[in-house]
């Protein structure tokens, strides 16, 4: 199976946490770039095949990770023209990539290292999305659910939907391309990955998902990017 990760953002929610010359996913957890965890997850699980969408300061994604052989993958790139164009709009780029159904990573996002593997277990499905419980949801793309089925998903709802919370990894089908042209900018003015999967289930694709019942992270503040050293402290080589 083959990868994309998205990399192209501004990280603007860490800003002045960490500067402006740096992209979030170089972000440095205990000296080692936050979408290095990413790429390191991916060659455990054998995913090898890595297509990365880049934009801010992408070359110093680019020269840091070259073309992965340093870190036993194949990486190729893809830049997304607008940053503020949304995950939608990154992911469009890596099409002309991608020959089937692929794992997308969210890379500025850290998971339990058995994350990857878990979501690559489950089977008959046409896809599938991690999800995270959370209390708070304001802040994420939210996933509703009836049995083992996605029924619905809602960026950043403005009322309750549920209290599962994308966790920035899914396996989709390669068809997620064909709905991603023909989505609608949201009211952010950014083309959503949401939009794109919500077509897939109105079109009767069979989406199903997993929950991270350890941890998870999308740091955006102090708080949480200190949560996230310290659990990539323990739980990682460093």
């Amino acid at each position: 199976m083959q990868a994309v990760i998205l990399a192209a953002g501004l990280g603007t929610r860490l800003r002045p946490i960490i500067s402006e010359e740096i992209p979030k996913v170089m972000l440095r957890l205990n000296g080692k770039p936050l979408l290095q965890y990413a790429i390191e997850n991916l060659k455990k699980n054998k995913i090898e095949d890595i297509v990365i969408a880049v934009h801010y300061k992408k070359e110093q994604v680019i020269d840091y990770f070259g073309n992965g052989k340093e870190f036993g993958v194949n990486i190729q790139y893809v830049v997304q023209e607008n940053p503020k164009g949304g995950t939608a709009d990154a992911l469009r780029y890596a099409r002309n990539k991608i020959n089937g159904e692929f794992l997308l990573v969210y890379g500025d996002n850290l998971f339990a290292p058995n994350t990857v593997e878990k979501i690559l277990e489950k089977q008959n499905y046409d896809g599938i999305l991690a999800v995270k419980r959370m209390e708070n949801i304001s802040k994420f793309g939210v996933v509703d659910v009836e049995g083992d089925r996605v029924v619905e998903l809602v960026e950043k709802p403005d009322k309750f939907v549920s209290n599962l919370a994308l966790a920035g990894l899914f396996v989709l089908p390669y068809d997620i391309f064909k709905f991603i042209e023909i989505i609608k900018p949201s009211k952010r003015n950014e083309y959503e990955l949401t939009d794109a999967i919500q077509l897939l289930i109105k079109n009767n694709y069979k989406l199903g998902y997993i929950e991270i019942e350890g941890f998870w992270a999308d740091p955006r503040d102090a708080k949480e990017l200190e949560l996230a050293k310290e659990f990539a402290r323990e739980n990682y080589d460093v």
